[in-house]
């Protein structure tokens, strides 16, 4: 029989993931406020800022599959651990930039670093929880992007301010090094009687079985559909504030924040809606969500305050939530859990992917449509609807999710 993690362990892990995922999302955020007086400082055209913000997902996006293989295959507290280590390394670097090429190379290494952490956190929690507690796990520590953002806006800008955008990577990189120290010796085994799955032998698994998961291009269609809006609000909100609206950076900051606030109480509602309330019905909240984000984006489009476009954006963080909780959740509570690194490497692959064009794709119509925003806030409300029937196709699952992996073909 299958025994995990004790309560306090489980309490341990999952504030550990926490941490590793609010740093994660402020390294990769601050850099939309940093880029503004980085901007300014090199001279770059709006498809340059965007090219700026991409790089960082074509490297991270790579590093997916790569990373859920490594996870399974050398464990994961060395894959997080390692990962962790490395890309607080390159943001430190990031603030010793001193050309536009140079901004680019940083970035993308630091792609690269980041990579592996995402499975690694998600075979983490499918190890140490059982099945009935996976959302709620899942949820809390995918809340945590919404603090990293607070951070990533609202902090970033002021140390931006008080410090300057190379006097805010190098602190933030010196952090990260830091707790990537206390994360190895943390997540240390315990010399225990206590049996959890890490500690068993797991049976292997062919990596072509990955390809065969019944719903997994279903799974990774939806996530590259809800990246799509999600680092395109992420990457350009805070310049479309600053440059169209006239707010200032620090107040354009913290105006980004409360989207971020509304959003992380929201992953974690939504987390024990889908333990308690949608067991095998995962898609028809993703669907929701989707719909809702497309409605109040394009009432973004239209708002004629910022006290109403702060308004609808907050909404569609609630919208967001929704179907973000939902994917991973799929991944963790139906995939067999020998390839549940590889999965939801997969899976996140096809989100980092959107993390690189979104920002390029709409840094191009801007200037394609004489800086006019509208165009590219239909580009995000179509990719919104679209997600709603790729989520719709997903197939539903019953109450026992766990189908026994055999030769021809693995069940999500």
């Amino acid at each position: 029989m299958e025994m995990f993690a004790s309560k306090k362990r489980k309490m341990t892990i999952s504030g550990l993931l926490f941490i590793g995922m609010v740093l994660s999302f402020f390294d990769r955020v601050a850099l939309n406020v940093a880029i503004i007086p980085m901007g300014d400082e090199f001279n770059l055209t709006s498809s340059q800022t965007g090219l700026a913000i991409s790089i960082f997902f074509i490297s991270y996006s790579l590093m997916q599959p790569l990373g859920g293989w490594m996870t399974d295959k050398f464990g994961a507290r060395v894959m997080i651990t390692v990962s962790l280590l490395s890309w607080s390394l390159f943001t430190l670097a990031t603030g010793f930039v001193w050309s536009f090429v140079t901004l680019l190379l940083f970035r993308f290494v630091f792609g690269i670093g980041e990579g592996p952490f995402y499975p690694a956190s998600m075979s983490t929690i499918r190890d140490n929880f059982p099945e009935n507690e996976r959302g709620r796990a899942n949820s809390f520590f995918l809340s945590a992007q919404n603090i990293g953002g607070i951070l990533g806006t609202a902090l970033a800008a002021s140390m931006v301010v008080a410090f300057g955008w190379r006097g805010m990577f190098i602190i933030a990189g010196i952090v990260g090094i830091l707790v990537s120290i206390g994360f190895w010796f943390i997540l240390k085994p315990k010399e225990s009687g206590e049996t959890t799955i890490t500690t068993q032998k797991r049976k292997k698994v062919p990596l072509k079985l990955l390809l065969k998961i019944e719903n997994i291009w279903k799974l990774v269609s939806f996530k590259f559909l809800s990246n799509i809006i999600n680092y395109g609000l992420i990457s350009w909100m805070p310049i479309y504030l600053v440059k169209e609206k006239g707010v200032d950076i620090v107040a354009a900051g913290g105006l980004m924040a409360i989207p971020y606030v509304v959003g992380f109480f929201m992953f974690n509602v939504s987390g024990w809606v889908l333990d308690k309330y949608m067991v095998g019905r995962e898609k028809y909240l993703a669907a929701a969500g989707a719909i809702l984000s497309a409605i109040f984006l394009y009432l973004m489009s239209n708002a004629t305050s910022v006290g109403m476009f702060i308004t609808f954006l907050t909404l569609n963080s609630v919208a967001l939530s929704f179907f973000g909780t939902v994917l991973y959740t799929i991944v963790i509570k139906y995939a067999p859990q020998e390839l549940t690194g590889s999965a939801s490497g997969l899976v996140t692959f096809a989100g980092q992917i959107a993390g690189a064009v979104s920002p390029v794709a709409i840094g191009f119509i801007i200037t394609l449509f004489n800086g006019s925003y509208n165009a590219a806030f239909w580009f995000l409300v179509f990719a919104a609807l679209a997600g709603v029937f790729v989520a719709l196709s997903i197939k539903n699952h019953s109450k026992k999710p766990i189908k026994e992996v055999d030769n021809k073909t693995a069940v999500i």
